[in-house]
């Protein structure tokens, strides 16, 4: 019979066995993620230029000349490098800038993640980087509550807006429940996601740099290198954790009057979304132009959540839409 004390020697064996594996994996996981970010960031480069807003510094990237200047807002998980395909075209037709939110992107941290704040950093931003408005605001996603926030703190510098497949106030509330529970799976997810990133299993299997396939190869990059790292992940899991203040900061927006506006929309559900939620956004959606005198509200057809910003087919749809948005405003 095989004495307690053997049994006892055999089990910490097992366990300091099993316990070394571990650390030698995590030791492999966080020696691949080093490496790979920084061959990222010899690889891909910043576009824009860093400013300062309250010691943090945020990156801003503007191009193309004239007026009134388009401020392009990301989605959730979004950076400036997303609208890589529509921007340029927009360049073309007037001064266009994109910017990555704080902890997002090439931009450094902050303290507060909630819309309000954003839009008040946002604002800042553009102060000091000497961009003056009037702006024409797009916001795609999450972005599209951010800009409604901004026109309510910002009244007299909003000249128009566009809206790319826009998150709506109100949407946790009127679609079914077990959207509300899958919002609250994303929070928790997000929190231990962080983590994941420093032994590099967010940067090997990619979960959230795939949301961006499409875009030009170069800022395909950036976006798997920014959503591989603690600290867009992180700041991403703030912005989800703030929902509920963010989106009742947008909708105290309850009229954007006489201002030129368009809502862009896909004709193709995303990944996961029912036909039946399907539709009750695209009412949504349709809510959402109801908020100006002047508001359209445009499906591209064959189009989906993100590849409005990451099919480039579907992106020049859009900028052309943007473009005559800005055209309506010289009449």
């Amino acid at each position: 019979m095989i004495r307690a004390t053997t049994i006892l020697r055999r089990l910490r064996k097992f366990f300091l066995g099993t316990l070394m594996v571990f650390a030698g994996l995590a030791l492999l996981g966080a020696s691949y993620q080093q490496v790979g970010q920084a061959l990222d960031r010899r690889a891909v480069h910043a576009p824009g230029h860093l400013v300062t807003v309250d010691n943090v510094s945020m990156h801003l990237y503007c191009t193309g000349k004239g007026g009134p200047t388009v401020i392009l807002e990301a989605g959730a998980f979004g950076f400036a490098q997303a609208w890589a395909w529509i921007q340029p075209r927009v360049a073309e037709h007037t001064h266009v800038c994109s910017y990555d939110r704080a902890g997002l992107g090439w931009s450094e941290d902050a303290e507060h993640h909630d819309g309000v704040a954003a839009a008040k950093r946002l604002h800042a931003l553009l102060r000091n980087a000497g961009e003056p408005g009037p702006y024409v605001l797009v916001g795609h996603s999450l972005g599209g509550a951010l800009i409604r926030i901004f026109a309510t703190h910002y009244p007299d510098d909003v000249v128009a807006l566009g809206f790319i497949e826009p998150s709506h106030p109100d949407q946790l509330e009127r679609f079914p429940p077990e959207a509300r529970e899958a919002h609250k799976r994303v929070v928790r997810v997000l929190s231990f996601a962080t983590t994941l990133t420093y032994v590099g299993l967010l940067r090997l299997v990619n979960p959230l740099g795939r949301l961006h396939a499409g875009l030009p190869a170069d800022d395909y990059r950036a976006g798997c290198m920014f959503t591989s790292a603690a600290p867009h992940v992180r700041a991403s899991q703030k912005e989800f954790a703030a929902w509920a203040s963010t989106m009742a900061a947008a909708r105290a927006n309850l009229s954007l009057g006489e201002r030129p506006l368009v809502v862009v929309g896909g004709t193709e559900p995303m990944e996961g979304m029912t036909h039946d939620i399907f539709a009750l956004n695209h009412q949504l959606h349709g809510e959402i132009a109801g908020l100006s005198k002047y508001g359209r509200h445009v499906t591209i057809e064959g189009a989906s959540h993100m590849s409005l910003l990451t099919r480039q087919e579907h992106a020049e749809q859009v900028a052309t839409l943007l473009n005559e948005l800005v055209d309506n405003l010289a009449r």
